[in-house]
């Protein structure tokens, strides 16, 4: 072996040399602060956690649960009755091989819920590092390879796997939401694959209409991690992406978690009715990881009876209106995500975010500080979630705490 070899990576979609001691230097600075490994009970769900080391109470704006269904009296009892009749707490095998019956039948009511065939796995991450390099190759097309292109903001677990999609195919970065690049993308090459999010875990709404009218025009296949609008639209939840792709094609799949909203655990992918995917079983993570466990299946089943009934609708309509409330109060301010339940206080830098946080906690909320690389330099802030079992009262009082501590840090 040359000892002139040349060892460090071509650093191409990842730089960990440079990203891990960034990252690190800002969570050291919420460590500091006591904003991490904070252990909790939860005496009213997420809307009043009690730290156990402190005896300090605070509402937790900082999960996804959108509609405070993880503990949902049905959702729960669902998960305790699946391991109770199944006596098994999962098979611990390639799902592809032999499955609980159970697992089917959360499939085909998942596929009925939806409108779609969908495929549940034990994770979106797991969805993407095994669809990724497939659609990539072409084998979701039948196609030779396809021009893979990640939006700028595109959630880690598909940016993870950029190494291994480019690995197959060309891959290329597009600035957010550029409807203009990624047009000039379809004109050069003659398969294209745009990977994107539906609503963006930052903040902000993909721009649906431009890609629908790509795909019209030039056949683009549509990658859309709709995770964060996953039941907190649509009549039965669909989704944020299903409001414009309401029928399903063979160039459109959504995958989704269903450990937000749905308020259970695991990931989901949503398939044009051909089932032409059925091979995705047997294709890398979704082969070799572990399926969904019973109890999982469980809390699915009974999260999807919540979304059989009106009380989903109710939900999703305080969350409305709590969204409302907040633009309302702070439309005027350099906030992004106006319209949506993702809210982000941008102040710039990692010192002010953190302290912002921490004072939002001191006064009973916690919400989280995110800096580089969750965020761009120089655009750190404030991340915070609003939720459908929030009443209106509770994000007025959230509201005023919020105005308050940011104006003492201005």
């Amino acid at each position: 072996m040359d000892s002139d070899d040349q060892v460090t990576g071509p650093h191409r979609y990842r730089n960990n040399q440079r990203m891990v001691p960034a990252a690190e230097a800002a969570w050291g600075l919420s460590a500091a602060n006591g904003m991490l490994d904070i252990r909790v009970e939860a005496v009213a769900g997420q809307n009043r956690l009690r730290d156990i080391r402190t005896g300090h109470e605070f509402l937790n704006l900082s999960s996804c649960s959108y509609l405070g269904l993880n503990n949902h009296p049905t959702v729960v009892a669902s998960g305790a009755e699946a391991l109770r009749e199944q006596g098994i707490t999962g098979l611990a095998m390639a799902e592809f091989r032999i499955r609980l019956d159970v697992m089917r039948r959360l499939e085909d009511e998942l596929s009925a819920l939806f409108g779609c065939y969908v495929l549940p796995s034990i994770s979106c991450g797991s969805i993407s590092s095994a669809v990724l390099p497939l659609l990539a190759s072409g084998h979701l097309t039948d196609t030779e390879p396809m021009v893979v292109v990640f939006d700028k903001f595109a959630h880690f677990s598909m940016n993870f796997v950029k190494p291994v999609v480019a690995d197959e195919a060309k891959v290329i970065t597009c600035p957010h939401n550029d409807m203009q690049f990624l047009e000039d993308v379809c004109k050069a090459y003659p398969r294209v694959a745009y990977v994107c999010e539906g609503a963006y875990s930052i903040g902000g709404m993909a721009d649906l209409k431009g890609m629908q009218d790509l795909q019209e025009r030039y056949g683009l296949y549509l990658y859309i991690d709709d995770s964060h609008a996953l039941s907190i639209q649509g009549a039965n939840g669909e989704g944020y992406a299903r409001s414009v792709f309401t029928e399903l094609n063979d160039k459109t799949m959504i995958v989704a978690s269903i450990a937000k909203a749905f308020g259970s655990t695991g990931g989901i992918a949503m398939i044009g009715t051909s089932r032409k995917y059925d091979f995705l079983y047997r294709s890398g993570p979704l082969g070799w990881s572990q399926g969904l466990r019973t109890a999982a299946i469980g809390t699915s089943l009974g999260s999807i009876a919540v979304h059989r009934t009106p009380e989903l609708g109710r939900r999703q309509r305080q969350l409305a209106q709590n969204i409302e409330i907040f633009d309302r109060r702070f439309g005027h301010r350099d906030v992004r995500g106006t319209g949506g339940h993702i809210k982000f206080v941008l102040t710039r830098d990692n010192d002010r975010a953190v302290r912002l946080a921490t004072r939002l906690y001191e006064r009973g909320y916690y919400c989280s500080a995110m800096f580089f690389p969750i965020v761009a330099k120089d655009q750190a802030g404030v991340r915070l979630m609003l939720r459908g079992d929030m009443t209106s009262a509770m994000t007025e009082a959230f509201c005023s705490t919020l105005e308050d501590a940011w104006n003492e840090l201005r």
